[in-house]
């Protein structure tokens, strides 16, 4: 299975603790035997969405410490690959862009089925063989016609359940200024396609009492430079409070850090 991770923050931030250096689980350390297809990053320089990825394990790539360290953005999504079929390759890894669009899947649906339904501007689009950059347009078209993003989103995601091939439709999203979480499976598969939030406020000292030295010490460096952040990953990283996102939940989170939640399933 692949693991997701995604930030939004109140001000350009980087992600080396999450991704190397986090007391429970380093987000890299889950590129390891169990997601080995390939890894990516994607986050907004300038306003504009940029990505970097490779057909090989973050933890044997030499690039993926440099581009947690150096990477600094309100806005990124990281991604480990497990393929479902496609090969290993920098075009089959995630995340996806298209615009200012940034996308990121763990799961499997109908390849074929959603190919179909894609008008030829985005078929084009394609570059890979998976079936979560056919989904990736899919949504884009459902939020195109739609001329709304949740609406789209739930177009989308009734016309895969309908048509009942698929596995996790686990994804991050963004257009650069919100970012998307949605959390949705078989309910077979419900705890294996697990999604979690944190709401990392680094001024509210009293959370200090619950986590680890390592931790308190991020935090109240993050304190005084007044950084805010929201984490959204398919694991909990660190000792802080996570919370799981409720299955079948679209999360919309905004510029401001506000929350709002929306049940699609």
């Amino acid at each position: 299975m692949c693991r997701l991770f995604g930030l939004i923050a109140n001000k350009s931030v980087d992600v080396e603790f999450s991704m190397l250096k986090a007391d429970v689980k380093p987000f890299r350390n889950l590129g390891d035997e169990r997601n080995p297809d390939g890894w990516g990053i994607g986050w907004y320089e300038n306003n504009k969405a940029k990505i970097f990825k490779e057909g090989k394990s973050a933890v044997e790539s030499e690039k993926f410490c440099s581009f947690a360290k150096d990477v600094r953005s309100n806005i990124i999504i990281v991604h480990v690959r497990k393929g479902t079929g496609a090969p290993p390759s920098e075009v089959n890894s995630h995340p996806f862009k298209y615009k200012n669009w940034i996308f990121a899947h763990n799961g499997s649906v109908d390849r074929n089925y959603l190919f179909s339904l894609l008008k030829d501007e985005y078929r084009k689009e394609i570059k890979g063989q998976t079936d979560s950059e056919v989904y990736f347009y899919w949504i884009l078209q459902c939020i195109e016609e739609s001329k709304e993003v949740i609406e789209g989103i739930k177009k989308s995601i009734d016309e895969i359940i309908n048509n009942k091939n698929y596995t996790g439709l686990n994804f991050l999203l963004s257009d650069g200024k919100f970012l998307y979480s949605f959390r949705y499976s078989k309910k077979t598969l419900k705890y294996y396609y697990s999604l979690w939030i944190l709401k990392r406020d680094p001024s509210e000292f009293g959370l200090l009492e619950f986590i680890s030295k390592d931790t308190s010490a991020l935090l109240r460096s993050k304190a005084l430079k007044g950084e805010r952040a929201i984490l959204v990953c398919s694991e909990k990283l660190t000792e802080e409070k996570w919370e799981e996102i409720g299955f079948g939940k679209l999360l919309i989170i905004d510029p401001d850090l506000n929350i709002k939640e929306v049940g699609l399933v």
